[in-house]
């Protein structure tokens, strides 16, 4: 059985529970890596356009995307019963319901906000008004990575990992940022990459990581980067932290307190523990380093995060966050920092939850690569 199959057949208790009819899930064209995709995680397909997902009681769905076009595409990847094309979602959404016997006003909706202002209000006139919202929906239903997700997962991993073996081919003086940035985007495409979310920068002393501009990479320069491949609909991040040239001892130093912060990180992230805790855990690290007063914004700004497109559980991991983990969660890592004597660097890794510790998705973690010149 699909993730999608099992997840419509939840779908369809979660309604008897709820006394209700039926659940329309949305999503406004955005595939984002920090946020669950509501229409993915019950259909699978990413659509191009606005759509929307209908489920009824019975857990039997309904598919509609836009614009028309997109149908047959999106009917050989959906596990849907039906799949409608259109170019009014509103419209097509309200021949669904009748189609599905579903009272409008029986219904829950989820990341109906993901649409325009205008498409809302038709939407809402579908339905009878405003009715109940669950947005939190989708990215509780897909919190737990399924065999197959957890196997895609490794795939962008491993796709992360070559492209960053490529970037250390590449690298070299002379170079600018974005040149570097094209070839690992053309390079990962090529490993299979759907998207890629890339972040890359240089500089003898960074303040945080951004996107790759113009500069000229040089010798002496420390090469931020956050490699971000989706393959399958899930996202895997690693963050790296490369130096042109001869490194120093100082900084190998420093560097190593990110490396004790990731893995005091992942021995605390078994199931049952708190987001918190295992922030706190790695930010003790740095305290007993003498950086206690960095471990806050605008030196960091969070311990992790959630990985979409199926869901971004558990959240950002900050040691105001009360969430739990569960064992098969998968979210990055990164004890990223910014020191005083080195500026900002960056260790991270995708990883799943289990009983011994998060397990990092990776085969060769993070360590302080030099480029030879």
């Amino acid at each position: 059985m699909s993730p999608q199959d099992t997840r419509l057949a939840a779908t369809a208790r979660y309604l008897a529970d709820e006394k209700l009819d039926g659940l329309v899930a949305f999503n406004g064209g955005q595939n984002s890596f920090l946020e669950a995709h509501a229409v993915f995680v019950l259909s699978g397909v990413r659509p191009i356009g606005e759509s929307a997902v209908l489920v009824d009681r019975s857990g039997a769905a309904t598919l509609i995307v836009t614009p028309a076009w997109e149908a047959e595409h999106a009917a050989a990847l959906s596990r849907t019963a039906r799949t409608i094309g259109t170019d009014d979602l509103a419209q097509a959404l309200g021949a669904a319901l009748a189609a599905h016997k579903i009272d409008p006003r029986r219904t829950v909706t989820v990341a109906l906000s993901t649409l325009g202002l205008g498409l809302v209000q038709g939407i809402e006139a579908v339905l009878g008004g405003k009715v109940r919202a669950n947005d939190k929906y989708a990215r509780e239903l897909a919190r737990i990575r399924t065999p197959q997700e957890l196997a895609a997962a490794r795939k962008a991993t491993w796709i992360a990992e070559r492209g960053y073996e490529r970037f250390l081919e590449f690298a070299r003086p002379g170079v600018r940022e974005f040149e570097l940035a094209a070839e690992l985007y053309g390079f990962m495409k090529g490993l299979g990459a759907e998207d890629n979310f890339l972040l890359l920068s240089a500089s003898q002393h960074n303040l945080a990581v951004t996107a790759a501009g113009a500069r000229v990479l040089d010798v002496g320069d420390i090469i931020l980067s956050e490699i971000t491949p989706c393959y399958q609909g899930q996202f895997a991040q690693i963050c790296r932290t490369t130096v042109i040239g001869d490194t120093t001892p100082l900084l190998h130093e420093k560097y190593a307190v990110l490396q004790d912060a990731m893995r005091c990180g992942q021995a605390a992230a078994v199931p049952g523990a708190s987001v918190r805790a295992v922030t706190q855990s790695m930010d003790d690290c740095f305290r007993a380093a003498g950086y206690g007063d960095y471990c806050r914004p605008p030196y960091m700004r969070v311990r992790g995060h959630g990985l979409g497109i199926t869901s971004d559980a558990p959240g950002d991991l900050t040691v105001d966050s009360d969430a739990r983990l569960e064992d098969g969660m998968v979210f990055v890592m990164h004890p990223n920092q910014y020191l005083p004597e080195t500026g900002y660097l960056m260790c991270g890794e995708p990883v799943v939850v289990t009983p011994a510790g998060a397990k990092a998705l990776s085969v060769r973690t993070a360590t302080l690569d030099r480029i030879l010149v």
